[in-house]
């Protein structure tokens, strides 16, 4: 089962890492386009990722592989994160109280998912804003972190086989 496990990894997410290597990504950009992937991939509101992270991709031409890699790795992170997001937005913004579980938020998503954001729109912003506090130093500690790791690994994942 490890060793399973470890071929799925390695071929789903080190592989392609590998290959942009190959083809001369440079570490910085790499680096910004796994951390933009984590940190877009927190974001406390299901189902909006894939969409930001294309739009972002696009726009300032990193490369979409990696960042959906870095999307595809924090997501059960996400989703265990929506709600505490949630909770603390909730208590630190606007203070009612509002008290709910995680099946009863995901049985209003999956019953009317414009309903539900109606519903919780301001409840979803503080969220949001929550979200965006942290991801900023998040970002810094990720780029660097990364950016290191990479320069390190660098020689070793180009000299690997595939």
């Amino acid at each position: 089962m490890k060793r399973k496990l470890k071929r799925w990894g390695d071929r789903k997410i080190l592989l392609p890492i590998r290959k942009k290597i190959r083809e001369g990504v440079s570490t910085e950009k790499l680096s910004v386009a796994l951390t933009i992937g984590f940190i877009l991939g927190l974001i406390p509101v299901y189902g909006v990722t894939t969409l930001l992270i294309t739009i972002v991709a696009l726009t300032l031409r990193l490369n979409f592989i990696s960042m959906q890699i870095a999307h595809f790795i924090v997501h059960p992170i996400q989703i265990a994160l929506i709600v505490p997001f949630l909770k603390l937005g909730d208590y630190l913004f606007i203070k009612d109280g509002y008290s709910f579980t995680v099946q009863q938020y995901l049985m209003l998503f999956k019953e009317d998912f414009w309903g539900a954001l109606n519903n919780f729109w301001m409840v979803n912003l503080s969220a949001i804003a929550i979200w965006f506090v942290l991801s900023l130093p998040l970002f810094f500690l990720l780029y660097f972190g990364l950016k290191t790791m990479i320069h390190r690994l660098r020689p070793a994942l180009i000299r690997q086989r595939v």
